[in-house]
């Protein structure tokens, strides 16, 4: 589907046209998976627009986000509030180009600074905090009839159902690169077997909780992005929490102060611990073949032109036991 601007621009008109607000004014925010728009209306009112991505998520798997984020938000967590439309519904749909439809979401606006690790590392402290207390809420939540999530597993994430694309197909790779990378991955595989799904370890979980998916605000913290929550390893959380900086120089400072955060309100046991490597070269390497999808990006060109070979490295650090050797 199109990310002309001015296309965008007529399918927020046309959500738009779906909520009782007067003199609703969209501006584009960001385009990337989905396209965000402000929305801001004559009686000083503010709102976040999001369009989906067209063909990704259906929508009961959208609905099923959103039963979650009412519900973490009855509990008292700080995450985006769906708004509504005139029909009472909170999912709009929208007709596209290319015979394609387009879902669309109006969430209550929510101030915030996002937290930077290069000038606060203490930050992911905050950042293991809450998840912690998203885990609690999921391990606790009954979900309603017919929800339904994505699960992100092996076969979803490395394998041959991966949903952001093939990481032997990226651009560059090697036969002794496939070659290492599908050796890492069978040993991965079989670490997160032996490790299992029992509910302690393995449920519903955000799967993208980064700092860029956090504002905070004075002593709030809140939420943000929910779109690719799904069912996985609760550990999964962490290994998301160092996305597409798995080789930083502070990446044992930042662990350590996420599962101090953790503690606060959450229990990991040696096991979680020890899964932990794994789960995170597993994540990196599905960032590797996203990075394939979305070559020609800026996001994908700011990585670097060794972000691959970085990848790589990780790969035989994972499989000679370097990689986050020393944790917990």
């Amino acid at each position: 589907m199109t990310a002309d601007p001015a296309f965008l621009y007529q399918q927020a008109h046309a959500a738009l046209s779906g909520y009782p607000l007067r003199d609703a004014r969209p501006t584009l925010v960001s385009i990337s998976e989905n396209v965000i728009f402000r929305v801001d209306t004559a009686g000083g009112e503010r709102y976040a627009l999001r369009l989906h991505r067209p063909g990704y998520h259906t929508a009961p798997e959208i609905c099923s986000e959103l039963a979650w984020l009412d519900a973490l938000h009855a509990s008292g967590v700080e995450v985006p509030l769906p708004v509504p439309g005139h029909d009472g519904q909170c999912l709009r749909t929208l007709p596209g180009d290319n015979g394609m439809t387009r879902h669309a979401v109006m969430f209550a606006w929510m101030d915030g600074n996002e937290p930077t690790p290069d000038i606060d590392p203490a930050a992911f402290a905050r950042l293991g905090r809450i998840t912690a207390r998203l885990h609690d809420h999921s391990r606790h939540w009954t979900r309603p009839d017919g929800f339904v999530r994505k699960a992100w597993v092996p076969a979803t994430m490395t394998g041959p159902h991966a949903l952001w694309g093939q990481w032997d197909s990226v651009p560059g790779m090697t036969g002794a690169g496939r070659d290492l990378i599908a050796h890492c991955l069978r040993q991965v595989d079989a670490q997160l077997a032996d490790y299992g799904t029992p509910p302690h370890r393995f449920g519903l979980i955000h799967a993208d909780l980064r700092l860029a998916n956090l504002l905070v605000s004075g002593t709030h913290t809140r939420v943000i992005d929910f779109d690719d929550c799904g069912l996985s390893w609760f550990m999964q959380d962490l290994a998301a929490a160092l996305s597409f900086h798995e080789d930083h120089p502070h990446v044992p400072r930042w662990v350590d102060h996420w599962l101090r955060g953790y503690a606060t309100s959450g229990t990991l046991t040696q096991a979680d611990l020890d899964i932990l490597p794994a789960l995170v070269i597993q994540r990196r390497i599905q960032l590797l073949a996203w990075t394939g999808t979305h070559h020609d990006t800026q996001q994908v060109h700011s990585l670097g032109s060794d972000w691959s070979d970085r990848t790589l490295g990780l790969c035989q650090a994972w499989m000679q036991g370097r990689l986050l050797r020393h944790i917990g």
